[in-house]
Parts: structure tokens; C-alpha cells; sequence
């Protein structure tokens, strides 16, 4: 084969059988197959026409081959006759990173060189199917806590895996929580990125002394490692740690950064706040022994709950400067436990709620929400707020009245039209309730009752004429569901369901008592009668009337009922013994106090009410009738038995 032949075979790109040797001396063989058979030539590199030289990027040989230096004119034919050594594997630096090229000592074992000389299945010369570095590629750790695990090492001691993995690494390192989980080693570690590379660097790497298996090494992030609660050993050290942080004299109590706090890590310890149970522990031992506290410094703990400490913080009465800058509060929200301190001075920057604000009056506005007398916010002093100064030490909040009544007089009479009423609201026959209203009375009724579920009960919702603004849209049918006439009332109320009022439960608000109008609205509970289920029956209404004098007595001009389920708490408290509601005072059983007078017991008055409800006698008289006979409540029943046999008692004294 001839010269230019030769070099036409050479740069066949289809002839994937082509080699290229050299002797050592300068020369290059190549070996070209053919159809003739195998033919063998040389090129010297004294040649100028067709020399190839050795440099990179000046020869026209396939990239990464080697090439053989110096000079010589020797021709051997026939493959070779005269052949030398073979050369060293070819090297492809080119195809590798920085930091592959940085680390190709370390990785001389790795899948990049398989193959050795000659190539194997793995690696064909000249094909370009390099094997590389195929391991997977681990993410770069993030700071925070993370998880390693080093699998397959559960025979051995941890503490020897970890003494191993120490030497290899070349420094000493804090870890934590050392365990075994199966034939695995776990620790947790935290703030130290580049070395968790280190550590990872290490997996398929780390072999075990008298070992030949080589371990893996993996890692995972963890909010939380499962910390076990504070014992009281424990505790003792941060007691004493936080006594070597409190400042006497300015009141003031630095946890700055707590967890890495040397004097803990060198007894063993490690104690970080943003742990719920380590964090309450810290919280109550500062309210035990320093209650004093102006000024506590928590910054840089990475909290992002306050919930903990917040009950202990404010048992600090003195405490008007917090500090909480560089943790991970979400939101200004959890400020919402510690409302109520006489914080002046707070810091919140670092954190990432600062990022939910665009302006800094909306932050501001929203931490004045929880601590109105703040004055410096992350270090800045803010304008004082516009308002009533007010000394809270001097204010005195009223006593919640259940009842109000704006005129005694009517309170009386208000409170004896109603407890009749109700005497014949509750009775099977509701007709005298037509005397209670005028002729042109307007009567409306809503409700918010159940159609489906445990609580709901057909019947009701069928009867009652709802005018509900959420279930009854029609403006026209809400028209026709408003009664105008006593007749259109008493109808609707004697189809009701029968029912049995708690007066006891009655709560009244009189604003308007004139001598033209009265106007009131009552709140109670009632029991529907005809159902067995105790949470189904009781129900809860709220009335507002309207009642004008109407010749030598009262009627209702207007009236609206809204019904609905008692809550749980009414369910609870209804229709309890009269005693305890008495007992309670009169403004918790408005109705029943139309029969006290003055010098009267709570128990007397509950006898009073019951032997008049007997007895069917007006409560005046009936209380005459006790006092008679020393508030002996049998001897009085039967002392008017036999007076009202005889029919000595007029009838006056009866209720009409």
C-alpha cells in the first residue's frame, strides 16, 4: 500500500480497527487492515510533505493518542518486523471537569479507568465511549441539621465507625445522637456545610480496619433530630449556665445563641431552645428564679414558635425588652401569646416574617397590634403612637350584667307580663294569648335549624315560617311569611310544637321604657316537647318586643322570634335545680324576681316561686302564706288545701 493510500486508511472514520503504536524512537506504526492482508509502514518526522508531529492540535491523529517523539528513518514492512516496547495507556484529560482533574489521584480506582490496557468491554479505544465517573452526584448540604448514615457497618462498634470516619476526614467534628438502625451506623449533625461535602466525598471510600467492604455514606436533611426530653441532671447544668449569663445589676438575661454554648458542649450537652420541651424548661426556670427580668435575648436560636415560653414570659411582670432577631418566625401571628407584656423595646429583623411587609408602616402596625407600647423596633426608634393615655393600673372594668333594665318601675311590670306569658305559652291551651296582642300586632319568625343530621328535625323546619334572609330570597314570599293581624298570630302559635320555657335561662335587655313604648329583647332556652334526645330538644331563641300600654294593661304591637340549636355550654347549664339559679342572684333569673322584696333568702324566694306555681296564687300571697307557717313548705300545702276546700280564700288572690 502506497503513501497516500496509507494515509486515506488512516482517516477512515469507518475503519474501527485501525492502531497507532510508536517505538519509542520517534516512530509511529500504523497498522491498516485491508484486503490484501495486513501491510505495515512508517512515516518519520523528518519528513516535511507528509510529517505529523507530535503537539496537540497539530497533528491530524485522532485526539488523546500517543505519539511517539524523536527522529528516525528505520522502515520495517510487514506489521513491524523490528518491533519495540508497547506504550503506556492513553490518557483523555481533556474529557474531565477541574475538579475531576484536581482529584484524578483519588479517583484512579473508580469506573473512569476501567478497562486498564487495551481496553475491555467497558472501554473501547478510539470509540469514544469513555466510562466516567458515574456515582451519583450528591446535592451540595445546606446548612442546618442533617442526617448521615453509613450503611452496612452494623457489626461494628459506632464509636469505631465514627473514630474511622474522623482519621479519614483529618479533624475532629461534633456529632450527635450516635445510633444503630439495622446494620446501619446514624448521627446527626448541623451548621457545617463543607463538611458534609467532606463526608460525603467519602462514601465507597471509607473501608473498615480488617474489613474489605467498602462503605456508603448518605444524607438527608431533618428539621428536628428527635431530641429526649430535659432530665433533671440536665437541667441543673442550664441552671447553672443561665445564672453565668444573667446580669445582676441591669436585669438582663442573654440565651444568645444557647446550643453553642462551649460550657455545654464540654459537659456533653446539647440543649437547643427551638426544641418545644427545651425551650418551656428555659422559660419556666427564668420565671422561678428571676421573675425581675427586664430584658431577655434570644436571638439566634433558631425558634419559630414562641408557644413555650410565652405562659413563662409572662409571668415577667418587669420584662419590656425582648429580643428575638436572626430566628425563623413565619409570622408576626405568634407575638400573639406574649400580648400583655409592657414591651417597649422589641427586635424582630432576620427573621422571615420581615418579608411578608412591603412598607414599614404596615409592620409597624402589625407589631403595635399585640404590643401598643413599643417604642423601638429592630433597633429604630418609632413615633410615639396617637391615643388616650390611659394609667391601666387605675382602670377598673365594670361587672358584666346580664340583665339591663333602664327604669325599676317597668322593670317590675315587665317582668310579671312576661312570667305570665310564659305560664300560658307553656300550657296546652295557648288561646288566652290573644289578650297579650294588639289587633294590628306584626309578628315575624326566623330560624337557623338543621335540615340534615344527628340535630335536625323535620317537623320543625316544616312549621316554622322562616324568613331567614340566606334560605327564603323571594322578597315576595318573605312578604307573605309577616303576619299582620292577632288572628294570623294566634293561629301559627297554637300549631306550634308544645314547649317548656328555662326562666331561669332568661337574660333581658330593656333600653327603651317610656309611657308610650317598652321595647326588649329577652334571650333563653327551651325545651321542644315530643323528643327523646336531650341534645335535639333544647333549643335556644332571642325575642325583641315591642309592648305599648293598651287599656289597664300591656300588649305586644311587635314581636320577632329567632330560633336556633342551644350550644353545648346552654345544654349543660338548662333546667337545672332553681335553687342554684336563685342562688346565683337576680340577674341570672330575671323572672323570678318579681316576687322578692326585701330581707329575703335565695331559697326563700325559689319557695315562694314554687309554692305559687302550685298553688296557682298570685306570689305575694303565696309568700304571706309561708311566712304563716315559718316557711314550712308541707305545712303551708296543707293549710291551703284545707282553706281552699272550705273556700276561704278569695278569689282575687288567685292568678286570672
Amino acid at each position: 500500500m502506497g503513501g497516500e493510500q496509507r494515509i486515506t486508511a488512516l482517516y477512515n472514520r469507518e475503519d474501527r480497527s485501525r492502531n497507532v503504536y510508536g517505538d519509542g524512537g520517534g516512530n509511529m506504526f500504523v497498522s491498516v487492515r485491508g484486503d490484501e492482508g495486513r501491510r505495515g509502514g512508517y512515516r518519520g518526522r523528518d519528513s516535511e510533505a507528509n510529517s505529523y508531529r507530535a503537539g496537540r492540535g497539530r497533528s491530524r491523529l485522532p485526539e488523546g493518542h500517543w505519539r511517539a517523539r524523536g527522529n528516525s528513518s528505520v522502515s520495517y514492512r510487514g506489521g513491524g518486523a523490528a518491533s519495540s516496547r508497547r506504550p503506556p495507556p492513553p490518557r483523555y484529560d481533556d474529557l474531565l471537569t477541574d475538579e475531576s482533574r484536581e482529584d484524578r489521584q483519588r479517583n484512579r480506582r473508580m469506573e473512569m479507568y476501567r478497562g486498564g490496557r487495551g481496553g475491555g468491554r467497558h472501554f473501547r479505544r478510539g470509540t469514544g465511549n469513555y466510562k466516567l465517573d458515574r456515582r451519583p452526584q450528591y446535592q451540595q448540604p445546606s446548612s442546618g441539621w442533617h442526617k448521615f448514615t453509613i450503611h452496612e457497618c452494623g457489626e461494628h462498634d459506632p464509636a469505631a465507625v465514627m473514630a474511622e470516619l474522623t482519621t479519614l476526614v483529618g479533624q475532629n467534628f461534633d456529632y450527635h445522637l450516635l445510633a444503630t438502625e439495622g446494620n446501619n451506623v446514624t448521627f446527626f449533625f448541623e451548621d457545617n456545610p463543607s463538611l458534609n461535602k467532606s463526608l460525603l466525598d467519602l462514601s465507597r471510600r471509607m473501608v473498615m480496619p480488617g474489613c474489605n467492604q467498602r462503605l456508603r455514606i448518605t444524607c438527608s436533611p431533618s428539621s428536628n433530630p428527635p431530641f429526649p426530653p430535659p432530665t433533671e441532671e440536665n437541667l441543673e447544668k442550664v441552671k447553672l449556665l443561665m445564672s453565668e449569663r444573667y446580669s445582676a445589676p441591669l436585669k438582663r438575661l442573654d440565651l444568645t445563641e444557647f446550643h453553642k454554648d462551649e460550657r455545654l458542649r464540654s459537659a456533653g450537652l446539647l440543649f437547643p431552645l427551638y426544641v418545644p420541651s427545651n425551650l418551656s424548661a428555659v422559660g419556666r426556670l427564668t420565671a422561678t428564679n428571676v421573675p425581675d427580668v427586664t430584658e431577655v435575648d434570644l436571638s439566634r436560636n433558631k425558634l419559630y414558635r414562641l408557644e413555650a415560653v410565652s405562659e413563662h414570659l409572662k409571668a415577667c411582670a418587669g420584662l419590656t425588652r425582648l429580643y428575638l432577631s436572626n430566628n425563623k418566625l413565619g409570622s408576626v401571628s405568634c407575638l400573639q401569646k406574649l400580648r400583655g407584656l409592657p414591651i417597649t423595646e422589641l427586635s424582630l429583623d432576620g427573621n422571615p416574617l420581615n418579608k411578608q411587609y412591603k412598607n414599614t408602616e404596615s409592620y409597624i402596625s402589625a407589631v403595635r397590634e399585640f404590643f401598643p407600647k413599643l417604642l423601638v423596633l429592630d433597633g429604630k426608634e418609632l413615633p410615639r403612637p396617637i391615643g388616650f393615655e390611659v394609667d391601666e393600673s387605675e382602670v377598673v372594668t365594670p361587672p358584666c350584667m346580664l340583665s339591663f333594665f333602664c327604669d325599676e318601675h317597668y322593670k317590675k311590670i315587665m317582668l310579671l307580663f312576661l312570667k305570665q306569658y310564659y305560664e300560658v305559652y307553656d300550657s296546652p291551651d295557648r288561646s288566652p294569648l290573644e289578650h297579650a296582642y294588639c289587633d294590628d300586632v306584626v309578628f315575624s319568625m326566623t330560624s337557623l335549624l338543621p335540615d340534615a343530621g344527628p340535630r335536625a328535625v323535620v317537623e320543625d323546619n316544616n312549621l316554622i315560617p322562616n324568613r331567614n334572609l340566606r334560605t327564603c330570597t323571594d322578597s315576595n314570599h318573605r312578604i307573605d311569611l309577616l303576619y299582620r293581624s292577632r288572628s294570623d298570630v294566634m293561629k301559627l302559635l297554637k300549631k306550634s310544637p308544645a314547649t317548656q320555657h328555662d326562666l331561669d335561662s332568661f337574660v333581658i335587655d330593656m333600653p327603651v321604657a317610656k309611657t308610650q313604648l317598652i321595647m326588649l329583647t329577652l334571650t333563653g332556652v327551651y325545651r321542644r316537647e315530643g323528643l327523646k334526645s336531650k341534645n335535639n330538644n333544647i333549643r335556644s331563641f332571642q325575642r325583641t318586643l315591642v309592648i305599648v300600654p293598651m287599656g289597664a294593661g300591656f300588649c305586644i304591637a311587635n314581636e320577632q322570634i329567632h330560633v336556633t340549636l342551644a350550644s353545648y355550654d346552654q345544654i349543660k347549664e338548662a333546667f337545672k335545680t332553681k335553687t342554684a339559679a336563685a342562688a346565683a342572684g337576680p340577674s341570672t333569673a330575671p323572672v323570678a324576681a318579681v316576687v322578692s322584696s326585701g330581707g329575703l333568702e335565695p331559697q326563700q324566694l325559689v319557695l315562694v316561686e314554687k309554692f305559687s306555681a302550685i298553688s296557682k296564687m298570685l306570689p305575694e300571697y303565696s309568700k304571706q302564706c309561708l311566712e304563716q307557717n315559718a316557711w314550712d313548705f308541707e305545712k303551708a300545702g296543707t293549710l291551703f288545701l284545707q282553706l281552699k276546700g272550705e273556700g276561704k280564700i278569695p278569689p282575687e288572690y288567685f292568678k286570672p
